[in-house]
């Protein structure tokens, strides 16, 4: 028996042949589709909340966080929803997918809850951020904001599984 026979063989980086292979990836498409949905839902939300005023912030909107829905949630729901559509909830990549799912998800809610700490101990800074709609966005998610996040991301991780 040679010795080069029991040898393991060395794993080999995956072959990225062009950009065209990242693009058609199927979990990035869904998280960035729902990204996307989010966003342009937040700029919907902003009409109809501040009216034709909020014109001025459509940009900002676009590419900010902060605000209903959640974008955070909505695109990391949708990765790891896809994830668990390809892989199956007993593979290994979804368990982490999901684990990061929580942290970040968490991280996101408990944000909100420490500007309301703050804003009950300082009550100018609760007045300078409620006369301020930007500032108000930039303090984390309420619940609804996240779980709205979470319906898009699921609906963008089925979405582009089924239809790709």
């Amino acid at each position: 028996m040679s010795g080069s026979a029991n040898m393991t063989s060395i794993p080999t980086m995956p072959n990225i042949t062009s950009f065209k292979d990242i693009a058609m990836n199927t979990l990035i498409i869904a998280a960035v589709t729902a990204w996307i949905v989010a966003q342009t839902t937040k700029v919907l939300c902003g009409f109809i909340r501040y009216g034709l005023q909020d014109r001025s912030r459509v940009m900002w909107r676009i590419l900010w966080a902060g605000g209903m829905p959640s974008s955070h949630s909505a695109f990391i729901t949708a990765a790891v929803f896809t994830i668990f559509l390809t892989y199956g909830a007993e593979s290994s990549i979804f368990g982490f997918a999901l684990i990061m799912s929580c942290i970040i998800i968490y991280d996101i809610c408990k944000m909100h809850t420490i500007y309301s700490t703050f804003q009950n101990k300082y009550p100018a800074l609760k007045e300078e951020v409620q006369n301020n709609p930007v500032l108000k966005d930039l303090v984390g998610h309420r619940l609804p904001e996240v779980l709205a996040g979470i319906m898009i991301g699921l609906g963008s991780g089925l979405a582009t599984f089924v239809y790709l």
